[in-house]
């Protein structure tokens, strides 16, 4: 069992709406079990009083495991420290914003043979901007001999390093570590900073996102500093695989990098991998604790399979924040577990029309045909068939409509888009003398409208008779 004390000193070193607020509550719910509440645990919670520290220790051959420990008092903060080997620290939480004045988990393994293992970790809360140290310290003064797997880990918004791992080598020792289906967003200096300078270390099915970080004071080359790297490689090998990654990939000390399946800058899918903890009380309960890889081009294929070619994926990181969508496509659609998408019953699809929420988690959808409208309310991260996209960008966003209502007789038209095009009867007649064939169209009106919407440019157009013709973009005219 894990030993604990209190210290009061650090160590060393627009559419939102009743329907929208029970979707958030069922989106909540679906995300929670879909990273396996079906094997949630009873917890215990820690809650550390104001202005104080809760020391923890977790010795050699100790299990720590099911655990919020409540900081959210103001300047609470705790330390999970462990000695020896062969520990285990599995489904802990921190719930709260960290003070700073050390980092919140400081391991290491003793032993040049030993291992130990950090499983199902939220420390996503962040930490106070200006303040010093971060998330986790290897121990090189224990000193860190061994291994460390840390797996289904989410460390966002530290100072000091999310998770500083390359102090040992700086002291000679050849422990090294490496990173299973983590998330690592918006931590200063780096994000993963490791050290291999005996041996090498491993980052797989990991997502890193550099982006929203805060400044920093002690620990960095100038003060107000934001400066970080996604992952920074010191003394040694560090291997990348199947890893999503916005932001620099740096050496030091005769560091280097190689990259297997690596995506960066726009190519990356910032959505965190399956059984990452997005809350500490989902950490607590072991309802992320599962790990799996992301099978994206696989699940396509099986959907191409079953006539329905395209997925579209809607993620939110923030759990704390509703993003209501709403779409249309003018084939069959159905829901997904693409990206780890839920199944939630509170989206619903009607005809083709598809209305949803999400929070702190993804909702996905298969479809045939075209996707004609796209409406976002709130931030998320939008994907098409396994690309990042822009939301105002999706869908068919213009429309042409030629107007022969107030003309005499018969108006021939013909025009070419560069993109998608599909009849418009919210807002024309459809008939069989109107035709599209890939980007063209040609028609006819008498005394009515004919409507179309479209993506890319109208590139040429022909009326021939009285009728007029305008585009909207937008709903405007």
């Amino acid at each position: 069992m894990a030993r604990d004390e209190t210290a009061r000193d650090s160590p060393d070193d627009g559419l939102l709406n009743r329907r929208s607020y029970l979707k958030f509550a069922g989106a909540t719910a679906a995300a929670f079990a879909a990273t396996g509440a079906a094997n949630a645990k009873e917890y215990r919670t820690i809650t550390v009083p104001a202005g104080e520290t809760k020391s923890i220790t977790v010795g050699d051959g100790e299990t720590f495991e099911n655990v919020l420990i409540d900081m959210t008092a103001d300047g609470a903060s705790a330390l999970v420290r462990t000695s020896g080997s062969g520990w285990t620290i599995r489904n802990v939480g921190f719930k709260g914003i960290h003070p700073g004045g050390h980092y919140l988990l400081n391991p290491g393994v003793s032993s040049p043979e030993g291992t130990g293992l950090i499983e199902n970790v939220y420390m996503g809360d962040g930490q106070v901007a200006g303040s010093d140290s971060g998330g986790v310290w290897v121990n090189a003064n224990l000193p860190h001999r061994g291994t460390i797997k840390f797996r289904n880990v989410h460390v966002a918004g530290m100072i000091d390093n999310g998770l500083y791992g390359s102090g040992p080598g700086a002291q000679g020792y050849g422990g090294n570590l490496h990173v299973e289906s983590s998330y690592f967003k918006g931590n200063t200096i780096s994000n993963v900073r490791l050290n291999a300078k005996a041996r090498p270390c491993k980052v797989t099915n990991t997502v890193v996102d550099t982006r929203g970080n805060k400044p920093c004071r002690i620990g960095c080359s100038a003060p107000g500093s934001t400066t970080t790297r996604a992952v920074w490689s010191w003394y040694g090998e560090t291997h990348l695989r199947n890893c999503d990654i916005v932001g620099s990939i740096a050496t030091a000390k005769g560091g280097s990098v190689t990259k297997t399946d690596v995506r960066t800058g726009d190519q990356a899918d910032l959505t965190p991998p399956k059984g990452v903890p997005m809350s500490a009380k989902q950490a607590a309960s072991g309802a992320g604790g599962s790990s799996g890889n992301r099978k994206q081009a696989m699940k396509q294929k099986q959907a191409k399979a079953q006539g329905l070619p395209n997925v579209l994926s809607i993620s939110s990181s923030d759990g704390s924040t509703v993003t209501n969508y709403e779409f249309e496509v003018t084939g069959k659609v159905r829901k997904s577990t693409e990206r780890g998408g839920s199944k939630s019953k509170e989206d619903t699809i009607e005809s083709g029309t598809v209305s949803g929420a999400v929070a702190g988690g993804t909702d996905s959808y298969q479809f045939a045909g075209t996707l004609t409208t796209f409406s976002l309310d709130g931030n998320a991260t939008i994907f098409l068939n396994g690309k990042r996209v822009t939301p105002g960008k999706l869908g068919l966003p213009k429309t042409l409509v030629i107007d022969g209502s107030q003309s005499d007789g018969e108006s021939m038209y013909s025009f070419d888009v560069g993109g998608s095009v599909v009849k418009d009867d919210d807002h024309g007649s459809i008939n069989s003398f109107d035709t599209i064939s890939g980007t063209k169209v040609k028609g006819r009106v008498i005394d009515g409208k004919d409507a179309y919407r479209f993506s890319g440019d109208l590139k040429r157009i022909e009326l021939d008779g009285g009728a007029k013709a305008w585009v909207r973009v937008g709903g405007t005219k």
